[in-house]
This record gives structure tokens, sequence and C-alpha cells, in this order.
């Protein structure tokens, strides 16, 4: 369950953790803080201080009277409960456990490799480090350009929220960054606070460009960037809408110091964010480029936004 318009907080409930449960609450609102309760990976499971110290002991010696283990393992495993630690059954058993010689050749041996392309495909997707890459204001006849390139020679999608006005002479930059794999969403014709305007004015804003970008790709502008972030939440108009605010701004429009937004983007992201940066400038395309080059070192695969909202 997630609100990801960034407008409120943000919540996941995931499960399976292949042979146990893995369950996690988060607030990635980034105010609170992350609590993690999860099964154990194998036979056993994790007791935390939920359990009376009690109850825990008179559990845990059912458990572990017929596992084959030393005294000084229920000892221990028995100070953990009282100091109310989670603690890990098989762990605990495995340390007093003799390895058997075989299983230890058979780790030292190759690999089958179907085993190994078996525990790649079973990656769970959530261990993934992904940032969506966004741009307002366009298009631009020289820096969107630039900025298409530079993507395509990294195999990158980025979502652009272009401006209604901008696209009269600029409708092969729309259908480019349609045929490239970009998501295209919409920035009001005029670049306006919604929030200051009537029902009738707001709609004919998004309506507007919309309608202009559906004349050369066939789709609608579902995704909303409010400029200033201003938006009416019960607003309806001819087409459903999902506004689309941010996690890291660099204030890139504030300076033409490409290294300052480079620098103020690498400090804040964190996965699934979402990055605000302006193809209208040329320093903030060099900065867009550069951070993708250092983000792809650092293992991150950049989608559009709809795959953070809808996923």
């Amino acid at each position: 369950m997630r609100d990801r318009n960034r407008t409120g907080q943000h919540f996941a409930v995931r499960g399976g953790n292949k042979t146990g449960q893995h369950f996690v609450v988060r607030d990635e609102n980034k105010t609170g803080q992350r609590f993690t309760a999860r099964g154990g990976n194998r036979a056993g499971r994790f007791l935390t201080a939920g359990f009376s110290c009690a109850a825990a002991v008179v559990l845990l010696i059912t458990i572990y009277r017929d596992l084959p283990q030393g005294e000084s393992a229920q000892r221990g495993l028995l100070q953990a409960v009282s100091a109310g630690s989670a603690v890990d059954l098989d762990e605990n058993a495995a340390s007093d456990r003799e390895q058997d010689p075989d299983e230890n050749a058979a780790s030292d041996g190759e690999r089958d490799p179907d085993e190994n392309s078996a525990s790649e495909e079973d990656q769970d997707p959530d261990d993934v480090r992904r940032v969506a890459l966004t741009f307002d204001d366009g298009p631009h006849p020289v820096w969107t350009v630039r900025l298409l390139d530079g993507l395509a020679e990294r195999s990158v999608q980025a979502t652009f929220f272009v401006i209604g006005k901008n696209i009269p002479g600029n409708e092969d930059i729309i259908a480019r960054m349609d045929q490239e794999g970009h998501l295209i969403g919409n920035h009001t014709y005029d670049h306006v606070k919604i929030s200051e305007l009537s029902v009738n004015e707001a709609c004919e804003q998004v309506e507007k460009t919309s309608a202009l970008v559906k004349t050369i790709t066939g789709k609608d502008t579902e995704y909303v960037r409010p400029p200033f972030g201003s938006w009416c939440q019960d607003l309806e108009c001819s087409f459903e809408m999902f506004p689309v605010l941010w996690d890291v701004d660099p204030l890139d429009w504030t300076t033409k110091n490409t290294s300052d937004v480079v620098r103020r983007v690498l400090e804040a992201v964190e996965p699934d964010d979402i990055i605000l940066l302006h193809d209208c400038y040329e320093s903030s395309v060099e900065a867009a480029l550069l951070v993708v080059d250092a983000l792809q070192e650092q293992g991150y695969e950049f989608v559009t936004v709809d795959e953070l909202i809808l996923e």
C-alpha cells in the first residue's frame, strides 16, 4: 500500500522471503523509521522481545530438546532470550555441529550452472536500486535534444514534464521522446500555479497540453507535475491524472555550476527517489548525464515515474 505521489506518507507491506516470511513496514517520507519483522530463512523462527521471558524459555527448551547441540549453546540461547535479543535457532544449532567433510568438499567444488542462474532469477526485485530522472519545462530545441542524445547513449529512459506552449515547433522532439521509450508528462500549458485557478481554468491548462501531445503520440499525458508543487487533490478533468512531485530537488535553475548540481543530487538520492531537473538549461543537461554515469556505477537502474508510482 503506497502513496507514491510524494504528497503524503509511503508505506509498503511486502511478503515472501522464499522459505520464510518477510514483512516490511516503511515510512519512506524520510520522516520516520523503518521496521522489519521477518521469519527465518531456514526451519527456525526469529523470536523477539515481544514474548515474555518465561514463555520464550519454555518454547525454546521444547524446540531444542531434540537438537544435536552442546550445553554451551543452550546456555547462550537462554541468555539471549533473557536479554530480549532476536535468536535464529538454526544458526545457534549450526555453530555447535561439526560440518560434514563431504559438504565442505561440495562447497569448494564447482557449482551447478543451473543453480547459479536460478539464484539470479529468484532475486527479489525489491533489492534492485531504482531511481526516476525527471525533467521540467521543455521541450527546448537545443538542450532537450542534447539530453536525449546522452540518454540514448546510456540506454536510459526518463520522464519529461512538458509545457504546452513550448510544443509548437518542437513536435519532432516530442515524437522522439515517445519513440525512445521516455514517459511524457504534463507541466500545464503556461507554467501556472494550479491551486490558484478555477476548476475550468486548471483543466484547460492540462487539457490543452495533453491534446498537443496526443496529436503527436496518440496518448494522453496522465502524469502531471504541477508547477511549484501546487495541486488541487479533487481536480477532475477530461482524462485520468496522477500528480507527481519529487524527492530530490538540487535547485538546478538557481546555478550554472554543473558540479554543484551533481553534488547536490548524489548527496541526497536514495533508492526509489524521483529526481527533479530541467532540460531547458545547458548546465542542468550536463549535470543530468554526469548523475546518470555516477549512479549507474553505483548499480542504480533508471526507470520512468509510472514504474515507481504504479508498482
